[in-house]
């Protein structure tokens, strides 16, 4: 069942209004539904029972409410069985007996094929909430879970009453289940302590717990001292110890965000269940979020060490250049002074030797090195620090093996390194193994090992057991023993043959078939070679025809302009988002008003104190907790998913793409300088933090993700394409940063293809494996050096990890951190690189010989720039600098941001529709070809600032469950 679908599961009541869209879709009669009324009923209840059966595939339940049926419902269905339908009609008016309505029911019941559930079917559902309880702790969400449990299964929904009672049940026996096992694994001496600890009051005033509370702040040496103190606290506390393999990472997060927010003194007055189950989630969530907030900082201030490295020597580079154009002139013109003799020469030209020194380096990278050794003092105490990390890693692991090195250096104070430390590479070994100064050997041998130890955490030589990100491989990947009872199911699910030839057979003929059809575009002239590179003339820009610019401008005309107030209202009653955010429909003016201030306050720029200006019937602590709550259990995702599907049933929208393919690209916002997971944005020069986001080709937003600026994207492309799961994609087109060579043979297994528009063509070669016949005219820029044997030994492992990515094991972006570029050596990494480059080569025939494919391409990337132009138009300014230093926040505000997009865009595309339908009726003719070039990204009609008014009233019957005015607002204090 479609998402869209459930929103009115449950209900027993009709909505005080339906759009013609849902009337259609449940309460339309095929013939046999007419014909079966027809022969059961008299004319006096035809469309009673008629509405008795749609409203059971509309809802599951049966309609018992004896509020006022819709006027235009009525006549919508008296006009099928053609009758005169009443203008005033209720259940009670139609029912003068209970007992035809039940009767009516009942046959409702049976000729859909539903059945009453019986105590054994409730037995069942009672076990799929518990298991279902494991993944979320609201109840809510439950609930909706049982409704579609009971709708696929055929089965009458008996009431949300008896719903709600039993997924609490289901719910609490999960709490229990979780509370025994902390209670077994934990003694009591432990956890009174861990709460003493927690409650004690620090130096500063404040308690444990609101120090651990706290978010990272901007990065600085204070700040990462103070997360590994607080890893140095929680370890301290053996919380890493405590091992809770059956408890579900989501329950314990779910515990954890509750005892975010509380207070010591609220903590006191919990019960004692409670009081343990929040207090160990939150000790072990703290630890493992810490952990991965410490490595991922000390890998960013590895970065800015090397590149303050890097800088220094440039500057020095550059002073030098003109230091011997100086000696270089001066020596020229004592060489042409006669009276200069020889001798003197000689020693003028010593003099100018000793000004440059005697360290003459043969590359920039030795020059580097060296500068990190002599310059920069904040390598050892960050190894001081990452030496007081439980780390483990591998045997072989330089990095581990140099940390352990200075371990014992730094227990005995020892600043001069010892003539008989090995492991060092051949690049290091000159100021390593400088003799005449130890103590500057020691500083090499730690910025080696720093650069180590960022490599090994990257490729997972290098782990931490209780970090969520840098873990052991064993933990990331399905474990071994798992994979060898689940191997034929994992390559089932995956569709890929357990014979690897079978495999790669295909694509050999289809590189082969590449080559030659190269060679034939370059004997037809469609493409060059020159000095060894593959040179293509750029496509010609598409200029707009006049017809199109006509048509767009009388489409406007028709749309109009709206206040984005009343346009989020419009969008909730043809979508019911706001069932979604707040997991059951609004039962008041109040509530609806906080779904939709949560949003604007994470989706724009506007603080809560702005939404609240703007907002006048909510405060900024209204505004603020409906922010909070938003930022949790996935709400905001579920809002957007039931968007998209409204979006995906519009006729106009085939207009736009076959709905196969999709783009993904980041955009930047600009955030404060203090935010620690801030980076500099090339082009503004800004700190900024990145919003990716997956375009659908007919234009929606489709998944979103936030990221770190200056990091690879490639692991993100395919995180957004195998995690949505609306659409069936074929094909993700990105720029160069969404790409790497094993991030094409993931896509490629995991059942897409990834379509890179690479920056550099021209030094983008074919490579074919060994043996391959080449045509003569383009061997020149091809590369007979692919081994494909290191895909056949190593298949069956990296299956393993297309398996783990599929079934969420592990991410696509730690998946291809662990095993892209950084590992380089591991057979995974040289088999996934090995088999994307023949998948590149295949790609890049089709690129140059096919000039249609390759402007869709570039077609598909520019919409998802367009959609990046509406997205900086809603969220127009920074994020704050006390925004977004929480994964959970970032997420919250990209989810937002995407879910106003889509709602802009949805709006756009739904008057598309009604404006050409008009013009048609105009005797306007509006061709599918013009449809195609106008897109739904326009949102100059749409006023996002000033004011916000929710003209609530003409829309109150659709979007509360009791369709009544509210009360008079209470205003929180």
């Amino acid at each position: 069942m479609s998402q869209w679908k459930e929103r009115f599961l449950g209900i027993d009541e009709l909505p005080g209004e339906l759009t013609p869209f849902e009337m259609e879709e449940f309460f339309t009669l095929v013939p046999k539904d007419i014909e079966a009324i027809c022969a059961g009923f008299n004319k006096q209840f035809r469309i009673a029972v008629a509405i008795q059966l749609g409203f059971v595939r509309l809802s599951g339940c049966r309609l018992n409410s004896f509020n006022t049926l819709p006027r235009p419902l009525l006549k919508f269905v008296g006009d099928q069985l053609g009758l005169e339908a009443p203008s005033i009609a209720s259940i009670r008016g139609i029912y003068k007996r209970k007992n035809t309505r039940i009767q009516h029911q009942a046959w409702a019941m049976t000729y859909l094929g539903i059945q009453a559930i019986t105590k054994r079917q409730e037995a069942m559902l009672l076990a799929a909430m518990r298991a279902a309880s494991n993944g979320t702790s609201s109840v809510d969400r439950l609930i909706d879970l049982a409704c579609r449990w009971l709708v696929d299964r055929k089965l009458l929904i008996p009431g949300l009453y008896a719903i709600r009672e039993l997924c609490v049940r289901a719910s609490s026996d999960t709490e229990q289940s979780i509370y025994v096992t902390i209670c077994k694994v934990t003694t009591p001496e432990q956890r009174q302590a861990w709460e003493d600890a927690l409650l004690a009051n620090r130096k500063d005033g404040r308690s444990s717990l609101e120090w651990l509370q706290s978010a990272p702040r901007r990065r600085s040496p204070k700040n990462v001292a103070s997360m590994f103190e607080k890893i140095d606290f929680l370890t301290g506390l053996s919380i890493h110890t405590v091992d809770l393999p059956d408890v579900s990472s989501q329950r314990l997060q779910d515990y954890a965000r509750l005892m975010q927010q509380r207070s010591p003194r609220s903590f006191r007055r919990l019960k004692p269940e409670s009081q343990i189950l929040q207090l160990v989630s939150f000790l072990k969530v703290s630890l493992s979020q810490a952990s991965d907030a410490v490595i991922q900082l000390t890998g960013k201030m590895t970065s800015d060490i090397v590149s303050r490295a890097a800088q220094n020597v440039k500057k020095a580079d550059a002073t030098t250049v003109v230091s011997y154009r100086e000696a270089l002139t001066a020596i020229f013109g004592m060489a042409n002074d006669e009276k200069l003799g020889a001798t003197a020469l000689r020693e003028k030209i010593l003099e100018f030797q000793q000004t440059f020194g005697d360290k003459v380096f043969p590359t920039r990278a030795a020059a580097v090195r060296s500068e990190l050794v002599d310059q920069n003092k904040s390598i050892r105490p960050l190894l001081k620090r990452l030496a007081n990390l439980d780390v483990k890693g591998n045997d072989d692991d330089k990095g581990l093996a140099g940390l352990g090195t200075l371990r014992d250096l730094y227990e005995k104070n020892r600043t001069a390194l010892p003539d008989n430390v090995k492991g060092h590479s051949k690049l290091w070994e000159p100021l390593v193994g400088e003799q005449a100064d130890r103590e500057r050997a020691m500083r090499a041998f730690e910025a080696e090992t720093l650069l180590n130890l960022r490599k090994g955490f990257r490729r997972g030589s290098c782990w931490v057991d209780y970090s969520n990100t840098f873990r052991d491989r064993d933990h990331l990947l399905i474990p071994a023993a798992d994979w060898e009872k689940q191997r034929r199911r994992h390559y089932g699910l995956l569709r890929l043959p357990n014979n690897v030839d079978d495999y790669l057979n295909p694509l050999i003929k289809a590189a082969e078939q590449g080559l030659k059809a190269v060679a034939s575009a370059l004997r037809r002239g469609e493409l060059d070679i020159k000095e060894n590179d593959i040179s293509l003339d750029r496509l010609e820009a598409e200029g707009e025809a006049p017809e199109v610019a006509a048509v767009r401008v009388m489409i406007d005309q028709e749309i109009g302009s709206i206040q984005l107030p009343e346009l989020m209202l419009e969008m909730d009653v043809l979508t019911r988002f706001s069932k979604a955010l707040q997991g059951r429909l609004p039962r008041s003016d109040r509530e609806l008003l906080l779904n939709y201030a949560g949003v604007l306050g994470l989706g724009t720029d506007m603080t809560a104190s702005g939404v609240a200006m703007m907002v006048t019937e909510l405060s900024s602590v209204d505004v603020a907790g409906a922010m909070k709550g938003l930022e949790f259990d996935n709400a905001i995702d579920r809002a957007n998913s039931l968007v998209l599907e409204f979006i995906n049933q519009l006729p106009i929208i085939a207009m736009w793409g076959d709905g196969k393919s999709a783009s993904s690209d980041m955009m930047s916002l600009t955030t404060s300088r203090h935010l620690w997971n801030a980076r500099l944005d090339p082009r503004r020069q800004t700190p900024s933090v990145g919003m990716y986001t997956h375009v659908h080709d007919r234009w929606s937003i489709i998944y979103h993700q936030p990221i770190v600026l200056g990091e690879r994207q490639a692991g993100v492309a395919i995180e957004g394409v195998i995690r949505q799961t609306q659409l069936d994609l074929n094909r993700l087109a990105v720029d160069t940063h969404g790409y790497t060579d094993v991030a094409m043979a993931v896509s490629h297994g995991l059942g897409f293809d990834l379509c890179p528009r690479l920056r550099n063509l021209r030094e983008r070669r074919l490579t074919v494996p060994r043996g391959m016949a080449v045509p003569e005219s383009i061997k020149e820029v091809v590369d007979s050096t692919l081994n494909l044997e290191h895909v056949r030994a190593h298949w069956d492992d990296l299956v393993r990890v297309l398996a783990s990515i599929s079934n969420g094991t592990i991410s696509a972006v730690t998946a291809l951190q662990r095993f892209g570029s950084a590992a380089q050596g591991d057979p995974i990494y040289r088999a996934a690189q090995q088999l994307g480059r023949l998948l590149r080569t295949i790609y890049l025939c089709d690129y140059f010989t096919n000039p249609t494919f390759r402007r869709e391409i570039t077609r598909l990337l520019n919409r998802g720039e367009h959609v990046h132009t509406l997205q900086h138009a809603i969220h127009l300014g920074a994020v704050r600098h006390d925004r977004g230093r929480r994964p959970d926040e970032m997420i919250g505000i990209s989810g937002a941001l995407t879910l106003l997009s889509n709602l802009v865009i949805a709006w756009q595309a739904n008057r598309m529709q009604a404006a050409v339908t008009s013009l048609e009726a105009k005797g306007v003719s509006v061709s599918k070809e013009v449809l195609r070039h106008i897109s739904p990204v326009r949102y100059s009609s749409v006023n996002f600032r000033g004011t916000f008014r929710f003209p609530i009233d003409r829309y109150r019957q659709s979007l509360i469950i009791d369709g009544t005015p509210s009360l008079k607002v209470v205003r929180s204090n």
